[in-house]
């Protein structure tokens, strides 16, 4: 299926990681440089819920921080509420190639935005968080026209759901899945990139199994891994994980390992 990006720059050469991993993933990019650019390639302004639509083309918006991402979203919240009640933000990935402002991944959650990327993320990092949203996009588009649902099949939140985070849980622990912090009972903890895929779906998932073919395809981005190759991986990202946990008590034991099946984030 096809997919595009626009791509607003700040600067005349795009993020090498990133333009990989959209590349990767079979998306045509745009490259824009200014808001009005940007603005004439994004069919959700043009009237209606496009995404309805059987020949709409699903759309990534790409924009760098230091080029205006903040205000540009805050544009297309205006027009869209003049426009059409209906109509929704493109999936959005934010690029911050300085990282000075620490408040920005926040005001960028509240914005809608998927995902929250900073140059000094690794570039294996970026580029698979790049490739993982276009599939995302993909996977819901077809999923709007061939459901596969079925009673019998274990529940499973996947990672392009929208976050919840209003879960209730029996230990107060907020996730913000953009700036990759947990806060829980007054501390903060950040996480890694792949961290937070992996603490992202146990916590969407809470109560139930995550398999390994999960963590395959939405943490390490690598669904046709064999799975002793991809348990060899998980693991040291899974010990670091608990590491990380374990400044609050008893809740990196909460992550359970249910062995040769996958791992299970307790209640």
């Amino acid at each position: 299926m096809s997919i595009q990006s626009i791509y607003l720059l700040h600067q005349q050469e795009p993020d090498a990681a990133i333009k990989r991993g959209l590349t990767q993933a079979g998306s045509e990019i745009i490259y824009t440089h200014n808001f009005s650019e940007t603005l004439d390639h994004l069919p959700v302004l043009h009237g209606g819920n496009l995404a309805a639509h059987e020949d709409y083309v699903p759309t990534i918006l790409v924009a760098e921080l230091q080029a205006g991402a903040l205000a540009l979203l805050s544009i297309l919240h205006e027009r869209m509420r003049a426009a059409d009640s209906q109509a929704v933000l493109p999936p959005t990935l934010v690029f911050d190639r300085e990282g000075k402002d620490i408040y920005a991944p926040i005001k960028a959650l509240r914005l809608g935005v998927q995902e929250y990327l900073l140059a000094s993320d690794p570039d294996i990092d970026r580029e698979f968080s790049a490739q993982l949203l276009v599939e995302r996009v993909v996977a819901e588009r077809e999923q709007r026209f061939v459901s596969r649902q079925s009673a019998s099949q274990p529940f499973v939140v996947r990672p392009s759901a929208r976050p919840n985070d209003q879960t209730p849980i029996r230990q107060k622990i907020e996730w913000e899945p953009i700036g990759r912090v947990i806060r829980v009972e007054g501390k903060y903890i950040h996480l890694s990139p792949i961290e937070a895929r992996i603490f992202s779906l146990l916590f969407q998932n809470m109560g139930h199994t995550v398999t390994l073919q999960d963590f395959m395809r939405y943490a390490l981005n690598k669904p046709d891994m064999p799975i002793r190759e991809a348990v060899q991986q998980l693991r040291p990202h899974m010990m670091r994980l608990r590491r990380k946990l374990a400044v609050q008590p008893d809740l990196a034991s909460r992550i359970v390992n249910m062995r040769g099946t996958g791992y299970i984030f307790t209640v």
